[in-house]
């Protein structure tokens, strides 16, 4: 479950923290730009080939805006393959997978942000982080950013890494349960049941959340084992986002390369 690496790492610092909190906004921000492309679709079956071309000439130019502003930044080489990919392809080439998987950034942004001292509270895991929360408070220049960044004592970034992975854990006990990876009965007389309500127990006393319910994580005013599947992907998401954020701050990236930041349970 929660299990901390003992070698030395180097964790990444403040500054390295804010151009990583920036990167990951302007990916952010490109997802919230680009239209669904179900919506795409369904637009340009009424429009002329002017109004299409006029289409997409206007996002060239906004995405090819957003692309200077970052190089201008001196911030294009701490982006990865994918996310200077994803940054630079068109508003027809962006499929539906990247624009999904880089809306969800806004949970590993809120931990950033966090980190930095930037929002004085994190959601909770039941509670998306929404994009007027981001707005909020990464702007500003970001010379001024990287150079007035500090980041809040590692002990308290380590326990909230312990909190995502645990969350992360309850989702990934959920799945291997409905699909009979794993047993409910573990034998002896202990049960996966006895093992999450111990731990959601343990996870209460370490004040990850307020109260158990019916022995479990709460989720949506219920326990987690009764969320629905929408509900139960959303969390998911979240924890799994969270996770990485925190990892990274901890130094368990190669090297401090994001897209390498490992988030076993």
């Amino acid at each position: 479950m929660i299990s901390l690496f003992k070698k030395k790492v180097k964790r990444p610092d403040a500054p390295l923290a804010m151009r990583r909190l920036i990167v990951l906004r302007e990916v952010f921000v490109k997802a919230l730009a680009t239209p669904p492309a179900d919506k795409i679709t369904e637009w340009m079956k009424s429009w002329s080939e002017e109004d299409r071309d006029k289409f997409i000439n206007g996002f060239e130019v906004k995405f090819a805006t957003r692309e200077r502003q970052i190089r201008s930044a001196d911030l294009w080489a701490d982006l990865n393959g994918d996310e200077r990919t994803f940054i630079r392809s068109g508003v027809l080439e962006t499929t539906e997978q990247q624009r999904i998987d880089a809306s969800w950034l806004a949970e590993s942004i809120v931990c950033l942000l966090w980190a930095l001292g930037r929002v004085d509270h994190l959601p909770k895991y039941d509670e998306e982080t929404g994009h007027e929360l981001i707005a909020a408070h990464t702007g500003g220049s970001v010379r001024e950013l990287v150079k007035t960044a500090t980041l809040r004592p590692q002990q308290e970034i380590g326990l909230q890494r312990d909190f995502a992975e645990l969350w992360h854990w309850r989702c990934r006990t959920r799945k291997l349960l409905e699909s009979g990876e794993i047993p409910s009965d573990l034998g002896n007389g202990m049960t996966m049941e006895t093992v999450i309500g111990l731990s959601a127990a343990k996870a209460a006393e370490a004040h990850a959340f307020e109260a158990l319910i019916e022995n479990d994580f709460p989720t949506f005013g219920k326990p987690f084992c009764k969320m629905n599947v929408t509900e139960f992907a959303a969390v998911t998401s979240i924890a799994q986002e969270r996770h990485k954020a925190f990892n990274w701050l901890c130094g368990y990236a190669p090297d401090n390369r994001w897209s390498e930041t490992p988030t076993g349970t």
